[in-house]
């Protein structure tokens, strides 16, 4: 009986032990299997052969990598999505967590700031030491809305509009830095022409009005009519200058405006405008010089080239006294050279880049008793644009200025 008793016992331990292995083997698989998810593989997948607990718990499983591997999918398409995002777009892009840590940026921002040191893990305020700004990137935000800044970097001379979005769900915050220097000189540019317009025009309307009056005066004397006609005449011609430039600078902005082109010579057209100061260049005690050579012709468009060296020798002679104007026409590298020199009053150099703008003039003062509109060289860059070409100037004050036009020779329309 003893021996049957020992029988059953060795039975049910060999038994337990068979179970018991089979469970450990199990517990392994298992084991080995998360340690599969926890290294970020979320295919593998344990076949279910079992039934009971552990079949519940291996479905339970396999369900958890499918979904794991799903949301690995969908993370890395969004990451793929964000990537081009920061390579495509043109503005400055930086990504911060809530309280200001820089988490991510785009390659922009690094070309905008090029001597700002970005690095993951600093504090956005960091970057610029502004109180404007930092007051905009500490103060609370708002989920879904929109806020923005625009703001001054004058050592760099540029202007930024900063745009700041929360999303509440991530707590990050995105910066967008879009340039608007180019829009903020235009709406300056164009204030400032409105005033200068107004002001342009007012002041010889001003003069006709107050001029006409005195002639209407019963006692007016012969010699004070004549004069104040004649200031009367100069003041009409001034004001249909101003209306001439401003239809001539209208009609060459206009973005379909195409070139009337034609076979130019060049010395000729230069000698005729050469004539056109010759008077005034002698009442001036202005040597006025021009000395045609050999040049191919040019294809484009006379009239337009005709009021560019107008504007170009008009200048040179009104700012000038008792010196020397030169116009030379040169070819070479497949380019016409048109220079015109002087040895006038000059103009400083911190004033050169805005010579072209719409009335925009060195000295008030003089350009008014001279005469000009303060559109002449607006209209010669323009003409210049359409041609092709580019146009450089070189001055020193009270030594003289030097403007050279530079055309690429254009084929003609027929070849």
């Amino acid at each position: 009986m003893i021996y049957i008793i020992i029988a059953i016992l060795i039975l049910i331990i060999i038994f337990l032990l068979i179970r018991f292995s089979i469970i450990d083997k199990k517990l392994k698989e298992i084991a080995n299997y998360t340690t599969e998810l926890l290294n970020g593989n979320y295919t593998h997948r344990i076949i279910k052969k079992e039934k009971g607990n552990f079949a519940t718990l291996i479905e339970n499983l396999n369900t958890l990598a499918e979904r794991l591997e799903a949301r690995r999918l969908d993370w890395e398409e969004k990451e793929i999505l964000l990537d081009i995002l920061f390579k495509g777009i043109k503005e400055g892009l930086i990504i911060t967590k809530k309280d200001g840590e820089i988490i991510k940026f785009n390659n922009r921002i690094k070309d905008i700031f090029p001597m700002t040191p970005f690095q993951s893990g600093r504090v956005i305020q960091e970057l610029w030491i502004n109180r404007s700004f930092i007051e905009f990137s500490t103060s609370k935000p708002e989920s879904g809305r929109i806020e923005s800044l625009e703001l001054d970097f004058p050592e760099m001379g540029k202007s930024f509009l900063i745009s700041r979005f929360y999303v509440e769900k991530n707590q990050l915050i995105f910066y967008l830095f879009n340039d608007i220097t180019d829009s903020k000189n235009l709406k300056r540019i164009k204030s400032e022409f409105i005033t200068n317009l107004s002001h342009e025009i007012r002041t010889p309307l001003t003069a006709i009005k107050g001029y006409l009056e005195a002639i209407e005066e019963p006692d007016i004397n012969k010699e004070n009519r004549k004069k104040f006609l004649k200031i009367v005449r100069e003041n009409i011609d001034r004001l249909t200058n101003i209306v001439s430039d401003l239809l001539l600078l209208s009609d060459i902005e206009r973005p379909e405006r195409r070139l009337k082109t034609e076979k130019i010579d060049l010395n000729e057209l230069a000698s005729e405008v050469i004539k056109l100061f010759r008077k005034t260049a002698e009442n001036k005690g202005i040597q006025l010089e021009f000395s045609p050579s050999k040049i191919p012709e040019y294809y484009g468009d006379r009239f337009l080239l005709q009021q560019l060296l107008i504007n170009l020798v008009s200048n040179a002679v009104r700012f000038t006294e008792k010196g020397r104007v030169e116009l030379s026409i040169n070819f070479g590298n497949g380019r016409f050279y048109i220079t015109v020199s002087d040895t006038g009053i000059g103009i400083p150099s911190d004033e050169i880049p805005r010579i072209f703008e719409r009335f925009y003039t060195v000295d008030k003062s003089r350009s008014k008793t001279q005469g000009g509109t303060g559109l002449g060289l607006s209209i010669v860059k323009h003409i210049v644009q359409l041609h092709q070409g580019e146009i450089k100037v070189e001055s020193k004050l009270r030594e003289g200025s030097k403007f050279t036009v530079i055309l690429p020779a254009i084929q003609s329309p027929s070849s």
